[in-house]
C-alpha cells in the first residue's frame, strides 16, 4: 500500500545517512520523528516535525515527501502537489513522491497528469495496489471505463476487505449504467465499512440513478443519521426532494450542503432553481450572481447536471 511504502522509503533514506553528521543528523532526526507522528495519525504533530526538518535542511527530500503526506491529509492538494515537485526536483526517482503527487492532482481533478504519475510509479513497482486503485479511480474520471475496471478487478481480487476498491468500482458501474453491480458493490464496501456515511450516499446515488427513489431516500438518511454533516447526502437528498417537489426540504438540504461547501457552483445553482420555485427570485438571483462571480463561463457553459 502507498501510505506503507513512504513510510519504508523514509526509513530507508535514514539508514542510508546514519554516518552524516551536523545538520543533515538533526533533519534526519526530525524527519524520523514526522513519520512516526503520521504513523499514529498524528498530522500537525507531524507537520511541526517536518517544518524542523526542512528548517534545518532546506533540500531533505524525505522530509518533503513527508510534508505532502501531510498536506495529502489535510486535504490541502495544492500545497501537497508543490511539496512533492519539490521533493522531485531533488530526487526524480523517489516514486512515493510520483504517487503521493498524483493522488494531489487527483484532488485537483488534474486526472491525465495524475494517470502519468501512477504509471511511472507503477513501472518501478507495479506491486503498489493502493497506486492502482487511484489509477483506476482517474480512469473513471476521463471516461476510459475499460482500464478502470481493469485495474479495479484486480485492486478487488488481490485485496477483497478494502472498502474503497469496490466504492470505486460501483461509480465506475454507476457510469456505465450497470446499476445492478454499481449497487452490488457499493454494498460490500458498506458491509466492509459500515459507519462511512459516504458509502450509503454513493449508494443512495446509484440506487437514485437507477430510477428506485424510495430506496436513494432511505441511504440519505442513514447516511446524515450517521454525519449530519455529510455533505454528498445532503446535495442528493435536497436532489431527491427537488424531484418529488418538496421544494422547502429541498432548500434546507442545499443550504446545509452549502454552509459546508459554498463554492460548489452546482450547488448554487440548483438552490437557485428550488428559490425560483418558491417565488423568491431576489434571493435566487443572489445565488446566480455568486456563480458568476466565482466562474462567469459557468452559466453560459451550461448547467449542472
Amino acid at each position: 500500500m502507498k501510505r506503507t511504502s513512504l513510510f519504508a522509503f523514509v526509513a530507508l533514506a535514514l539508514a542510508l545517512c546514519l554516518g552524516c553528521s551536523g545538520a543533515r543528523r538533526d533533519a534526519e532526526r526530525y524527519c524520523r520523528e514526522g513519520m512516526e507522528r503520521l504513523a499514529e495519525n498524528d498530522v500537525e504533530g507531524a507537520a511541526k516535525c517536518f517544518d524542523k526538518s526542512l528548517e534545518t535542511y532546506p533540500k531533505f527530500a524525505p522530509a518533503l515527501a513527508g510534508y505532502g503526506e501531510t498536506e495529502l491529509r489535510r486535504q490541502n492538494f495544492a500545497d501537497a502537489e508543490a511539496r512533492f515537485n519539490a521533493a522531485l526536483e531533488i530526487d526524480s526517482r523517489m516514486m512515493v513522491a510520483r504517487s503521493g503527487r498524483g493522488e494531489a492532482r487527483l484532488g485537483l481533478r488534474k486526472y491525465q497528469e495524475a494517470i502519468d504519475d501512477f504509471n511511472a510509479a507503477l513501472a518501478v513497482d507495479p506491486s503498489l495496489l493502493n497506486v492502482l486503485g487511484h489509477r483506476g479511480y482517474a480512469y473513471v474520471c476521463v471516461g476510459e471505463f475499460d482500464k478502470a475496471l481493469e485495474d479495479l478487478d484486480r485492486c478487488v481480487a488481490e485485496a477483497p476487505t478494502e472498502s474503497s476498491y469496490y466504492v470505486n468500482r460501483g461509480i465506475l458501474r454507476q457510469k456505465r449504467k450497470e446499476f445492478d453491480l454499481g449497487i452490488a458493490d457499493l454494498t460490500k464496501s458498506i458491509e466492509l465499512e459500515p459507519g462511512n456515511p459516504m458509502n450509503l450516499a454513493i449508494r443512495g446515488k446509484i440506487y437514485e440513478d437507477s430510477g428506485q427513489w424510495d430506496a436513494s431516500l432511505e441511504d440519505y438518511n442513514k447516511a446524515l443519521e450517521l454525519d449530519v454533516n455529510c455533505f454528498p447526502a445532503l446535495k442528493y437528498r435536497g436532489g431527491y426532494f427537488t424531484h418529488v417537489g418538496e421544494w422547502e426540504q429541498a432548500l434546507q438540504d442545499y443550504s446545509r450542503a452549502l454552509e459546508l461547501n459554498g463554492n460548489d457552483l452546482d450547488l448554487l445553482f440548483k438552490r437557485a432553481s428550488v428559490l425560483r420555485q418558491l417565488g423568491r427570485e431576489e434571493d435566487s438571483q443572489r445565488d446566480l450572481d455568486a456563480i458568476n462571480e466565482l466562474d462567469p463561463s459557468f452559466l453560459t457553459g451550461g448547467s449542472a447536471n
